[in-house]
């Protein structure tokens, strides 16, 4: 049965730290071998011309709690860990766009290079899961 997070989980997700925050992060996504982003025609994004910004979720519960405003209409989308890792990141880089990991309704994300979040998810997958991408 897949991973859905509780009531009492996600609150307490919510209003943890950046950093307790991005370190669930990484330990889901290890596990579920899914990122989940908003999406509407293309994916939802945060910050400015200066810094473009890529917001991730762990699973689609936390995603849904983003879908107001402008982002009304967005729908929570999956991307495979693999598909992430493998294409993604190289876009991300190259376009110069920054994975916003885990944003939270009080404004808080954690803002890393693809680069080391990539580095995060190979790490947690090696040390927790033996494997190597």
């Amino acid at each position: 049965m897949p991973w859905v997070p509780k009531e009492k989980e996600i609150a307490a997700l919510l209003s943890a730290e950046g950093p307790r925050r991005f370190e669930y992060f990484i330990h889901r996504v290890c596990d579920t071998r899914r990122v989940w982003g908003l999406y509407d025609g293309g994916w939802a994004s945060l910050g400015d011309d200066a810094e473009k910004l890529l917001p991730l979720w762990p699973h689609q519960t936390y995603a849904v709690q983003f879908r107001r405003g402008d982002w009304s209409t967005y729908a929570p989308r999956e991307v495979e860990l693999d598909v992430f890792l493998t294409e993604w990141i190289p876009r991300l880089t190259a376009a110069g766009i920054s994975p916003a990991v885990f944003p939270n309704a009080l404004g808080s994300t954690v803002i890393v290079s693809a680069a080391d979040l990539a580095a995060a998810l190979r790490h947690e997958l090696a040390e927790s899961y033996g494997e190597t991408t």
